[in-house]
Protein backbone atom coordinates (compact mmCIF):
# COMPACT_ATOMS: atom_id res chain seq x y z
CA UNK A 1 0.00 0.00 0.00
CA UNK A 2 2.27 2.88 1.07
CA UNK A 3 4.68 1.94 -2.27
CA UNK A 4 1.43 2.61 -4.38
CA UNK A 5 0.91 5.32 -2.51
CA UNK A 6 4.61 6.63 -3.03
CA UNK A 7 4.42 6.09 -6.93
CA UNK A 8 1.36 8.60 -7.00
CA UNK A 9 2.75 11.16 -5.17
CA UNK A 10 6.42 10.73 -7.64
CA UNK A 11 3.44 10.74 -10.25
CA UNK A 12 1.95 14.04 -8.56
CA UNK A 13 5.48 15.40 -8.03
CA UNK A 14 6.43 14.80 -12.23
CA UNK A 15 4.24 17.78 -13.32
CA UNK A 16 6.71 19.88 -11.52
CA UNK A 17 7.88 22.80 -14.17
CA UNK A 18 5.63 20.83 -16.39
CA UNK A 19 2.42 22.46 -18.70
CA UNK A 20 1.54 20.64 -21.49
CA UNK A 21 1.86 22.94 -25.01
CA UNK A 22 0.93 20.00 -27.50
CA UNK A 23 -3.03 19.96 -26.42
CA UNK A 24 -5.19 19.85 -29.65
CA UNK A 25 -6.63 22.31 -30.76
CA UNK A 26 -10.29 21.55 -31.21
CA UNK A 27 -10.32 19.79 -27.43
CA UNK A 28 -12.31 21.36 -25.42
CA UNK A 29 -10.62 19.51 -21.73
CA UNK A 30 -7.82 17.40 -21.32
CA UNK A 31 -7.28 15.08 -18.53
CA UNK A 32 -5.21 12.85 -16.82
CA UNK A 33 -7.19 9.71 -14.81
CA UNK A 34 -5.82 8.76 -11.50
CA UNK A 35 -2.93 6.26 -11.93
CA UNK A 36 -3.44 3.63 -9.74
CA UNK A 37 -5.68 0.08 -9.13
CA UNK A 38 -8.96 0.62 -8.52
CA UNK A 39 -8.92 -1.68 -5.37
CA UNK A 40 -6.38 1.43 -3.84
CA UNK A 41 -9.13 4.05 -3.73
CA UNK A 42 -12.38 1.70 -4.06
CA UNK A 43 -13.89 -1.15 -2.36
CA UNK A 44 -12.87 -2.91 1.08
CA UNK A 45 -9.78 -2.76 1.21
CA UNK A 46 -9.49 1.40 0.60
CA UNK A 47 -10.40 3.16 3.81
CA UNK A 48 -10.96 7.06 4.16
CA UNK A 49 -7.14 8.29 5.05
CA UNK A 50 -5.86 6.38 1.76
CA UNK A 51 -8.22 8.11 0.05
CA UNK A 52 -7.21 11.38 1.67
CA UNK A 53 -3.76 10.97 0.45
CA UNK A 54 -4.90 10.02 -3.18
CA UNK A 55 -6.74 13.30 -3.18
CA UNK A 56 -4.22 15.08 -1.74
CA UNK A 57 -1.82 13.76 -4.71
CA UNK A 58 -4.46 14.68 -7.54
CA UNK A 59 -4.28 18.14 -6.11
CA UNK A 60 -0.37 18.88 -5.85
CA UNK A 61 -0.28 18.11 -9.33
CA UNK A 62 -3.12 20.35 -10.06
CA UNK A 63 -1.35 23.36 -8.21
CA UNK A 64 2.06 22.32 -10.41
CA UNK A 65 0.34 22.51 -13.64
CA UNK A 66 -1.61 25.70 -12.51
CA UNK A 67 1.69 27.54 -12.10
CA UNK A 68 3.49 26.61 -14.81
CA UNK A 69 0.34 27.78 -17.32
CA UNK A 70 1.92 30.49 -20.13
CA UNK A 71 0.18 31.97 -23.02
CA UNK A 72 -3.36 31.20 -23.75
CA UNK A 73 -3.51 28.64 -21.52
CA UNK A 74 -3.35 31.19 -18.42
CA UNK A 75 -7.01 31.92 -19.35
CA UNK A 76 -7.75 27.49 -19.08
CA UNK A 77 -8.59 26.30 -16.11
CA UNK A 78 -6.83 23.21 -14.07
CA UNK A 79 -8.83 21.19 -11.47
CA UNK A 80 -8.45 18.09 -9.91
CA UNK A 81 -11.48 16.54 -10.19
CA UNK A 82 -12.45 14.14 -6.88
CA UNK A 83 -15.58 11.18 -7.68
CA UNK A 84 -16.93 9.53 -4.83
CA UNK A 85 -18.18 6.99 -4.81
CA UNK A 86 -16.65 5.69 -7.63
CA UNK A 87 -13.35 7.55 -6.91
CA UNK A 88 -11.35 5.48 -9.48
CA UNK A 89 -12.84 7.77 -12.08
CA UNK A 90 -10.90 10.46 -10.32
CA UNK A 91 -8.71 13.08 -12.91
CA UNK A 92 -7.20 16.15 -13.27
CA UNK A 93 -8.60 18.41 -16.09
CA UNK A 94 -7.27 20.96 -18.16
CA UNK A 95 -10.78 23.53 -19.28
CA UNK A 96 -10.02 24.84 -22.36
CA UNK A 97 -13.79 25.90 -22.69
CA UNK A 98 -15.11 28.28 -20.02
CA UNK A 99 -18.65 26.93 -20.83
CA UNK A 100 -17.62 22.93 -20.88
CA UNK A 101 -16.14 23.55 -17.20
CA UNK A 102 -19.61 25.51 -16.51
CA UNK A 103 -21.81 22.33 -17.72
CA UNK A 104 -19.94 20.69 -15.14
CA UNK A 105 -19.66 22.79 -12.11
CA UNK A 106 -23.30 24.78 -12.50
CA UNK A 107 -26.49 24.25 -10.53
CA UNK A 108 -29.19 22.87 -12.85
CA UNK A 109 -32.79 21.03 -12.85
CA UNK A 110 -33.92 18.47 -16.15
CA UNK A 111 -36.48 16.21 -16.37
CA UNK A 112 -33.49 13.61 -16.49
CA UNK A 113 -31.90 14.69 -12.73
CA UNK A 114 -30.43 17.86 -10.41
CA UNK A 115 -26.96 18.99 -10.16
CA UNK A 116 -26.30 21.16 -7.08
CA UNK A 117 -23.68 22.59 -5.62
CA UNK A 118 -22.94 21.17 -1.79
CA UNK A 119 -22.50 22.91 1.23
CA UNK A 120 -20.01 21.24 2.67
CA UNK A 121 -16.01 20.78 2.44
CA UNK A 122 -14.21 17.80 1.38
CA UNK A 123 -10.80 19.89 1.80
CA UNK A 124 -11.81 20.33 5.64
CA UNK A 125 -12.77 16.55 6.16
CA UNK A 126 -9.76 15.10 5.11
CA UNK A 127 -7.55 17.74 5.95
CA UNK A 128 -6.54 17.98 2.01
CA UNK A 129 -4.11 21.32 1.63
CA UNK A 130 -4.63 23.57 -1.06
CA UNK A 131 -2.43 25.78 -2.09
CA UNK A 132 -2.78 30.08 -2.12
CA UNK A 133 -5.16 30.56 -5.65
CA UNK A 134 -6.73 26.81 -5.25
CA UNK A 135 -10.55 26.41 -4.03
CA UNK A 136 -13.05 23.68 -3.82
CA UNK A 137 -16.36 23.52 -5.49
CA UNK A 138 -18.62 20.86 -4.17
CA UNK A 139 -21.31 19.19 -6.61
CA UNK A 140 -24.24 16.64 -6.10
CA UNK A 141 -25.27 15.16 -8.70
CA UNK A 142 -28.68 12.92 -9.31
CA UNK A 143 -29.55 11.68 -12.49
CA UNK A 144 -31.62 8.80 -14.00
CA UNK A 145 -29.67 6.18 -15.25
CA UNK A 146 -31.30 2.56 -16.90
CA UNK A 147 -28.22 0.79 -16.31
CA UNK A 148 -27.74 1.23 -13.15
CA UNK A 149 -29.71 -1.02 -10.05
CA UNK A 150 -31.23 1.45 -8.67
CA UNK A 151 -32.44 3.50 -11.71
CA UNK A 152 -30.72 6.78 -10.67
CA UNK A 153 -26.80 8.21 -10.88
CA UNK A 154 -25.36 9.46 -7.80
CA UNK A 155 -21.87 10.73 -7.06
CA UNK A 156 -20.59 13.63 -5.80
CA UNK A 157 -17.69 15.70 -7.66
CA UNK A 158 -15.42 17.71 -5.65
CA UNK A 159 -13.59 20.23 -7.96
CA UNK A 160 -10.18 21.85 -6.74
CA UNK A 161 -8.13 23.81 -8.37
CA UNK A 162 -9.40 26.77 -10.48
CA UNK A 163 -12.95 26.57 -9.70
CA UNK A 164 -14.26 30.28 -8.83
CA UNK A 165 -16.46 32.00 -10.93
CA UNK A 166 -14.33 34.32 -13.49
Amino acid sequence: MKRRLRALQQWADSFQGYFPTDLPPTERYWNWKIPVQANLVMGRYTTPEIQAQCAQSLIDACQHLMQNKTGAAKNWRVTAVICLPDFFTSEICIFKDESYFDSHTQEAESPCGTSSHLNSSLAEDWQLQLAPGSSELGVHIDYTDPDQPSGRFVCQRWYFGEVMPR
